[in-house]
C-alpha cells in the first residue's frame, strides 16, 4: 500500500509539472500557435481606428470633398444624393363612372315645379275628383287615380294637350307618401310616357307657396 502511494504521488507530480511547462510553452507561442482553450480566454485584439483621409477642397472652390474611402470617388457637394424621399407615383386615373339612364319618373321640389308652371308643362291631379273641386293648381287636369272614369280622363287630356312621349307631365296630389302620385306616374309610364315629374310636396306646398290655384270640377 505504501509502495502505491508512493508510484501515485510520483505520478501527479510529473503530470503537474508537463502542465505548467504547456502553459510557459503556450504564454510564449504565437497567437496562431497557442492551444484553442487558451485563445478563446484572451480578450479578442482591437483594430485600429481606420483614418479617413480628408482631401483638400477644390482650387477655388471653397467646398469640402467628401472622403474617397466612403463613396469611392469625391464627390461634389452640389451633387450629392437628396435626402428626400422620392415622389411617389401618381396615382392612376380613376375609371370613368358608368352613367345609367335618368329615371323615367323624377320627384321634383316646389320650386321645380313653379318652373314647369311657368314654362307651360302640362299638370295632372290625380286626387280625388271632390278634392280637385275645393281647389286645385290653376289649369289642372283632374285625372282622380282612384276613380273609374280615370281612363276617360286621360284620353280626354291626351287628346287636347296631345303629349309626346318625352314631353314632361307634371303629376301631383296632396303630398305625403305621393302614393296616388306614384300610382298614376306608373299607368302612363306603361302608355308610354318617359318623363313625368312628380310635384312631391303636392298642392298644400303649391297653396302655401300662394301659387295660382283654380276651384270647380273640370
Amino acid at each position: 500500500m505504501a509502495r502505491f502511494r508512493s508510484t501515485l504521488l510520483r505520478v501527479l507530480a510529473l503530470a503537474g509539472m508537463a502542465l505548467v511547462a504547456a502553459l510557459i510553452a503556450n504564454s510564449l507561442a504565437s497567437p496562431a500557435r497557442r492551444l484553442a482553450w487558451v485563445r478563446s480566454s484572451l480578450p479578442p485584439a482591437t483594430a485600429a481606428p481606420r483614418v479617413e483621409k480628408i482631401q483638400p477642397p477644390l482650387p477655388g472652390s471653397g467646398l469640402p470633398i467628401v472622403p474617397e474611402s466612403k463613396v469611392g470617388h469625391p464627390i461634389h457637394p452640389g451633387h450629392l444624393p437628396s435626402s428626400r424621399p422620392a415622389p411617389s407615383p401618381a396615382p392612376a386615373a380613376a375609371p370613368a363612372a358608368e352613367t345609367s339612364p335618368s329615371s323615367p319618373i323624377l320627384d321634383i321640389s316646389a320650386e321645380e315645379a313653379w318652373r314647369a308652371f311657368q314654362s307651360g308643362t302640362p299638370f295632372l291631379d290625380a286626387r280625388r275628383g271632390s278634392e280637385f273641386a275645393e281647389g286645385h293648381i290653376a289649369g289642372a287636369w283632374s285625372t282622380p287615380v282612384w276613380e273609374s272614369d280615370l281612363d276617360d280622363r286621360l284620353l280626354s287630356f291626351k287628346a287636347a294637350r296631345r303629349p309626346g312621349s318625352e314631353d314632361p307631365i307634371v303629376i301631383y296630389c296632396s303630398g305625403g307618401d305621393c302614393r296616388d302620385s306614384h300610382l298614376l306616374a306608373e299607368k302612363l309610364l306603361g302608355e308610354g310616357y318617359f318623363h313625368l315629374l312628380i310635384f312631391h310636396d303636392g298642392y298644400p306646398a303649391w297653396v302655401a307657396q300662394g301659387r295660382p290655384i283654380g276651384k270647380g270640377r273640370p
